[in-house]
């Protein structure tokens, strides 16, 4: 079996694997998760929606891999991540501003997010999708493909229905 030591996770691929209740795919890949205290406090309570106790579930079963870290709580993870968090908050969103720091203060290069527009910034780290999840699943045979594309289009059928829902109560409220 083979497992990565960490990464950092953003909220947006948590809530993804959450909506279609496989947040334990990540646990073939890694021994831990980091969950920036946030992006837990922060975006997690603010875009999760429903899915957060899904989440919850998941972070506090026994042995969870999925670990809250408050950095200010931490001085040495808190010193070495602020600069980095200052310089990508200017051109990245806070969530991912946050792992960067993280990542970098922990030594962890592997920063699991959805939010793929805003990688380009962050090359200095490993920037895993769920796509990339789930094909690496598949790579180490975890999951064989049949079931991996199923997950893919459950997470994107989910994703469609949330987009069309937003859509049309932005429409309904000019």
């Amino acid at each position: 079996m083979h497992r990565y030591t960490g990464a950092i996770s953003d909220a947006d691929i948590l809530i993804h694997l959450a909506m279609v209740d496989r947040l334990d795919i990540l646990e073939y890949l890694f021994e831990k998760i980091i969950i920036p205290q946030y992006v837990y406090e922060v975006e997690l309570r603010k875009k999760a929606g429903r899915y957060l106790t899904t989440i919850n579930r998941a972070i506090s079963k026994e042995g969870s891999i999925f670990h809250i870290l408050d950095r200010e709580k931490e001085p040495s993870v808190n010193y070495l991540a602020k600069d980095i968090i200052d310089e990508k908050f200017s051109i990245v969103g806070p969530g991912e501003s946050e792992c960067a720091g993280y990542a970098y203060a922990l030594r962890i290069p592997i920063i699991i997010s959805d939010n793929s527009t805003e990688f380009r910034y962050l090359d200095e780290f490993i920037m895993l999708t769920y796509y990339d999840i789930l094909a690496l699943c598949v790579h180490f045979k975890y999951i064989d493909k049949e079931r991996a594309e199923e997950i893919y289009n459950a997470i994107n059928n989910q994703l469609s229905i949330h987009q069309e829902i937003h859509s049309a109560i932005s429409i309904g409220n000019p």
